[in-house]
């Protein structure tokens, strides 16, 4: 009888205890399923396929290729041969490119898996002439590393520079639809990155008979983890302003190494051909990058009966930090080891320095992806 009584205490107490246990906040955000993607032939995966034109303009911080020498004011400055400088850089411009890529969407877990391939090339040429010409004047023209009595003889220069850069990304991403209109993408993957840039510099007399070229080549090329994240955000019907932020760290090998030749109208009189090659060679290394993407565009999006169409128009900034490296010489000496040997013969190097720069893509996208 006592045992039946405390039973029916606890059981009293027990749904007491339940009734007065604090219920969710009030406020707090609910998730929900994400917008299902129209039904495709599979039960449940949608296909997407896109392409993306971009219209980027790269740029580094390494794309000097000459530097003029000119006399000071002497108003200003004494003695009056002490001379002024000015650079000169590579301006790069916009350059077509592409993006392509399929995407596996999971629209009942809300997930994808997409693979992408991006793919640029450019070449930019761009030249200077120093006035006058006539040698004796003053000015002069030649690499910033010797812009004294070396290039007494050097009155234009001609600068270009090529890029090479393919990525390939293939990632995770999970869609989280919280607030009403707002979408989130996080998503986590492998990416791998190479960049190639070649900077070349000419340098000339004024009848381009003595002349000196100076090519510099850098590779590099890793793979690492890519994390980002993709917001989608309704503002009116079909319309969206979307934006996209990616963070990657690349692993691998970069490598560089710098030819010098020399053509010069004194070289036969000592016996050496024209030109005269010389190189710099630096051991490959392996090298640690980050690289950095941001998007921001805006995007119609309509479905129809069996597939969705997305057009998105919008700007992107990618950097790779790093990613390019150089040798240079910091100064050159005049030639004392044989008389009559001028500085049009060849570069003689009295130290050098290491340098890595970024590599740099800015410019304006358009999107096409078709679900099916």
């Amino acid at each position: 009888m006592k045992s039946g009584f405390a039973l029916v205490v606890l059981s009293l107490f027990a749904s007491l205890y339940a009734d007065e246990a604090p219920a969710p906040a009030a406020h707090a955000p609910v998730m929900r399923k994400c917008p299902l993607q129209p039904p495709s032939h599979c039960s449940n995966v949608t296909f997407e396929v896109f392409g993306n034109w971009l219209y980027l303009q790269p740029n580094g911080s390494d794309l000097y290729y000459a530097a003029e020498a000119f006399p000071y004011d002497t108003s200003i400055a004494q003695p009056a041969v002490s001379p002024n400088w000015k650079i000169f850089e590579v301006q790069p411009g916009f350059h077509s490119a592409f993006e392509v890529g399929i995407n596996f969407l999971l629209p009942y877990n809300d997930m994808n898996i997409e693979l992408n391939w991006e793919r640029f090339r450019a070449h930019d040429v761009t030249s200077m002439k120093v006035t006058p010409l006539s040698v004796g004047t003053g000015n002069m023209v030649g690499p910033i590393y010797d812009i004294g009595p070396n290039s007494a003889h050097y009155k234009q220069a001609r600068g270009s520079v090529h890029f090479d850069f393919d990525e390939v990304n293939l990632f995770v991403g999970k869609s989280i639809c919280a607030f009403k209109d707002f979408t989130l993408r996080l998503y986590l993957g492998a990416s791998f990155a190479a960049i190639d840039q070649k900077m070349k510099a000419h340098y000339a007399n004024s009848d381009a008979q003595t002349a000196r070229q100076i090519e510099s080549i850098s590779s590099y090329w890793g793979i690492g983890p890519q994390m980002g994240l993709d917001l989608y955000y309704q503002m009116v019907r079909d319309f969206y302003l979307t934006g996209n932020s990616v963070i990657s760290l690349y692993m691998g090998r970069i490598r560089n190494h710098t030819t010098f030749k020399s053509d010069s109208p004194d070289l036969a009189a000592v016996g050496v051909a024209e030109p005269n090659v010389q190189r710099t060679r630096v051991p490959n290394r392996t090298q640690v990058i980050p690289g950095f993407e941001e998007r921001l565009g805006f995007a119609y999006m309509h479905g129809y009966k069996k597939w969705q169409l997305n057009f998105e128009i919008g700007y992107l900034f990618q950097i790779y930090l790093n990613a390019v490296q150089s040798v240079d010489m910091l100064t050159q000496a005049l030639p004392n080891f044989a008389p009559g040997d001028l500085p049009t013969m060849g570069v003689f190097a009295v130290t050098f320095n290491r340098t890595l720069s970024n590599f740099i893509l800015s410019g304006p996208y358009a999107s096409l992806k078709l679900d099916f």
